[in-house]
């Protein structure tokens, strides 16, 4: 079965509403960090980001089967949030663990 890895953007305060709504959805770990966003593209800035250039944006990461992926986007979709959310997915060609 193909995997793929789905990185979502939000707005940081959104974060934790996002989680949740992803944890209802799946079972595989999400990786998240905070992430400050230098640029002109202000669409979902606040006034404050747009006077600085400076967003406060989270990053939440997952792995999992191609086939739930929209199960996890309605999930999102649907989350109560104050900012819209950024998404794409990438192929996973190959993982492991090393010990």
């Amino acid at each position: 079965m193909t995997e793929v890895l789905l990185t979502i953007h939000c707005a940081a305060g959104d974060t934790e509403t996002l989680i949740e709504a992803i944890r209802a959805t799946t079972r595989v770990p999400l990786h998240v960090r905070a992430e400050t966003v230098h640029g002109r593209d202000f669409g979902d800035a606040k006034t404050s980001e747009q006077v600085t250039a400076t967003l406060k944006r989270s990053a939440i990461e997952l792995v999992e089967l191609a086939t739930a992926i929209d199960a996890i986007l309605e999930a999102i979709g649907k989350a109560k949030r104050r900012s819209p959310v950024r998404w794409y997915q990438t192929p996973v060609m190959a993982r492991g663990r090393i010990v």
